[in-house]
């Protein structure tokens, strides 16, 4: 039987290239390997050989996070940007007082009408009757 699997979500869609593998995920591969050969054949001659894989990991994990990695939704490099936006940048935080301005504005309310009282009971303010 023939099962064709259906996102919940259309956004959650990805076009499969080659392999299950997205565009994406295949131009990191390329550029892993394209970044990690060079460094592996040139530094055999010239990087100790315990220290030479540890270096061609180092380079190719950039690589493998920027195709690979997805964090609730973004893209490394927007889950990266916005990690040192929060960690590094200042942060304006806004405080207010919601419980207190909701106690102002009722103890304000409460003054209006004890004056109007008042204005009443002395004659001063009258009210408009039209009916």
């Amino acid at each position: 039987m023939l099962e064709v699997k259906i996102p919940i979500e259309i956004q959650g869609y990805k076009s499969k290239v080659i392999a299950g593998l997205t565009l994406r995920q295949l131009i990191a591969i390329g550029g892993a390997f394209i970044t990690a050969l060079p460094i592996g054949v040139y530094g055999r001659g010239h990087i100790s050989s315990d220290i030479l894989p540890w270096f061609v990991i180092a380079t190719t994990i950039p690589w493998v996070l920027w195709g690979f990695f997805t964090f609730q939704g973004l893209k490394f490099e927007d889950y990266f940007l916005s990690w040192l936006s929060f960690n590094f940048l200042p942060q304006k935080r806004v405080y207010e007082d919601t419980d207190g301005s909701l106690l102002q504005a009722l103890h304000e309310e409460l003054l209006e009408e004890k004056i109007v009282q008042q204005l009443i009971e002395s004659g001063e303010y009258e009210i408009d009757q039209e009916e």
